[in-house]
């Protein structure tokens, strides 16, 4: 399955990214990439429950930081003054974002049992900077 455009995601045997639970993330980052604070709010969430496991290693963490500048540089466009309406409606559509937004959120929700958990939330939050890096494709 594509999302939005985006490639799946190769590191993981039965992709999350197709799993009923990264869509129903997907479907809550549409909602938040137009809200500045929703997505500082789940920032702080994410980092919350994967820097507090204590068991994540640095690439992980490198993944996490490239997520969080992202998220940050989003939000801080979204609250700029002179924001045009028409470029308003591209970052609450842009695909990269998208995905970073919708990985963030996959990682805070609780997961079916059968579901990789913690493994698959990770795998998912580096596939989704590994595309907002450009490294996967967005047909």
């Amino acid at each position: 399955m594509s999302i939005d455009g985006v490639g799946r995601c190769p590191q993981m045997m039965g992709d999350p990214s197709d799993s009923i639970a990264f869509r129903a993330s997907r479907e809550a980052a549409k909602a938040l990439l137009g809200d500045a604070h929703a997505l500082r709010w789940l920032m702080h969430c994410v980092e919350a429950r994967l820097r507090a496991d204590g068991d994540t290693d640095v690439a992980t963490h490198i993944h996490l930081d490239i997520a969080e500048a992202i998220v940050e540089a989003h939000a801080e466009e979204l609250l700029e003054p002179s924001l045009s309406e028409h470029r308003l409606a591209q970052l609450r559509s842009h695909p990269r974002c998208l995905v970073v937004v919708a990985a963030l959120h996959y990682v805070t929700m609780p997961h079916c049992p059968s579901m990789a958990g913690p493994a698959s939330d990770l795998a998912i939050l580096r596939w989704a900077t590994d595309v907002a890096r450009c490294e996967l494709p967005v047909s």
